[in-house]
């Protein structure tokens, strides 16, 4: 059992003041496995002064970049050290396979140095040409930001925003789910025994009301939120009455467009895992699968081959391909999904029930459905979970305009016989991010970010980073130029 009865708030260890706690139940084993307090408003009114203050008299803003940097490697040091508590807790906490933990907690030091080597091509002190004169142009950091972040990959997550937040400068207090809140405790520590500055991080567990007294509090300058496009409106619409900048990464619908004639064999793997990886509970999984009616029988039998070989269990062993999913309320969501998908006429060619030997735990099997009109819910929705639609297509505008037919537009993929032909295709597709012929998905290092109601803003690469600065133009009299570093 996980337990602790304090915050993080402002670097330091505090004991909670609230009674009111959060009881953390095991997705695969259905027993409680954690409990954390609750923190009252109280406690983030001071966790936020705190962060005021380190951003308005601290040193962490003053710092030169590759200074604040270092910092954030010790950070992941410390997590290194920790390794198999920040895995335990994620498989614990939401049920993640620790293949899928791990893989992610694999890419947080690459993650970050990416990071810091995009972050040195932004010019903080940049001479122009003015109307008249030169003028300076300064990139400063915004100022404290409130970070939201969702249950389905919690650390990861956290440091997305955490990360750019601190190399720019800025302060940041971050409101776990109440799905995931026990693995934020490592970051935590191991913010402390990086000697991170007094006030620079707080992490305070909480539902929708805290989220929402941290998002409207007038001490907080920007908001980034990983979540749910109705979570996505509320703060969107808090921040608009605030004229407060805000990031969001929301929900998605993403197509796989295999085009024509395409041998998929080399490709399962990468369509597989960007479609059911984390038992589909990723928002860019390309869970519909658009498919030349000529190609589809074959296609199909390649899919059902390939996800019968994966295994489902206990998401603690290495192997496991497929584990519960995060909550009970979800799988209500999916089988719910499942049956609409029935009723509206759809086929499941593999999976659509629970595993019968998996007696506990919140398992769903992974499901491939087709003859799926592209109107139908499950073609339309966002299910959250391993549920995968086959849609067929008579000619190439028909298949973009079924990829297009979605209120969303996070992910995608597209598989052809020639990559540029992909990338001719990918282009028409409405979406922050494509893939072609396995590439990697999220926008594989580049600016990540949604159209229509994926999102607004953009994280990583140069642009991810520039959300967390502001510009200032200095003019300058004339014959004077300054110096650039």
């Amino acid at each position: 059992m996980f337990e602790r009865h304090v915050h993080f708030i402002g670097g330091a260890w505090v004991a909670a003041q609230g009674a009111e706690t959060i009881e953390v139940v095991s997705p695969s084993t259905e027993e409680v496995v954690g409990r954390v307090p609750v923190a009252v408003p109280a406690e983030v009114d001071i966790a936020v002064a705190a962060a005021r203050e380190a951003f308005d008299d601290g040193p962490w803003p003053r710092l030169r970049v590759p200074q604040r940097a270092e910092f954030l490697r010790r950070l992941v040091a410390g997590l290194q050290t920790r390794r198999e508590a920040v895995l335990s807790l994620q498989i614990d906490e939401m049920g993640a396979t620790r293949k899928f933990a791990g893989e992610n907690f694999d890419l947080i030091s690459p993650f970050l140095e990416r990071m810091i080597a995009d972050a040195g091509k932004i010019p903080l002190r940049e001479v122009r040409d003015g109307t008249v004169g030169k003028v300076l142009v300064l990139r400063e950091p915004v100022g404290v930001t409130a970070g939201i972040t969702p249950w389905n990959s919690p650390v990861y997550v956290e440091l997305s925003k955490l990360f750019p937040s601190l190399l720019m400068g800025c302060p940041i207090v971050i409101k776990p789910a109440p799905e995931s809140p026990l693995s934020a405790y490592m970051i935590a520590e191991a913010v402390h025994d990086a000697g991170i500055p007094k006030g620079v991080v707080s992490i305070l567990n909480g539902g929708v009301g805290i989220g929402a007294h941290l998002v409207a509090h007038p001490g907080i300058d920007i908001v980034t939120f990983t979540g749910s496009p109705a979570g996505g409106r509320a703060i969107a619409a808090a921040c608009a009455e605030r004229f407060r900048p805000v990031t969001l990464e929301l929900g998605g619908k993403s197509a796989a467009v295999v085009l024509p004639g395409v041998d998929m064999t080399p490709y399962l793997p990468a369509l597989v895992g960007t479609s059911l990886r984390n038992s589909g509970q990723i928002c860019i999984s390309n869970n519909r699968v658009i498919v030349h009616q000529d190609d589809r029988d074959r296609v199909v039998e390649q899919l059902v081959d390939y996800v019968a070989a994966m295994k489902i269990g206990d998401p603690h062993q290495p192997d496991t391909d497929f584990g519960p999913l995060a909550a009970e309320r979800q799988r209500q969501v999916v089988e719910r999904f499942i049956a609409s998908g029935l009723a509206e006429g759809a086929k499941i060619v593999f999976g659509g029930g629970r595993p019968a030997d998996q007696p506990k735990g919140w398992y769903v099997e992974p499901t491939i459905f087709v003859d799926v009109d592209p109107k139908m819910e499950i073609a339309q929705e966002e299910i959250f979970g391993p549920v995968l639609s086959v849609i067929t297509y008579s000619d190439e505008d028909e298949a973009v305009a079924i990829a297009n037919d979605s209120k969303y537009g996070l992910g995608g993929a597209v598989f052809a016989t020639e990559p540029e032909h992909g990338i001719e295709i990918a282009s028409r597709i409405v979406t922050g991010t494509c893939a072609v012929n396995g590439g990697p998905a999220s926008g594989g290092g580049g600016p990540f970010g949604g159209r229509k109601e994926s999102g607004l803003g953009y994280e990583r690469d140069v642009e991810g980073l520039e959300s967390f600065l502001k510009l200032k133009s200095v003019t300058l009299p004339a014959g004077y130029r300054p110096a650039v570093p």
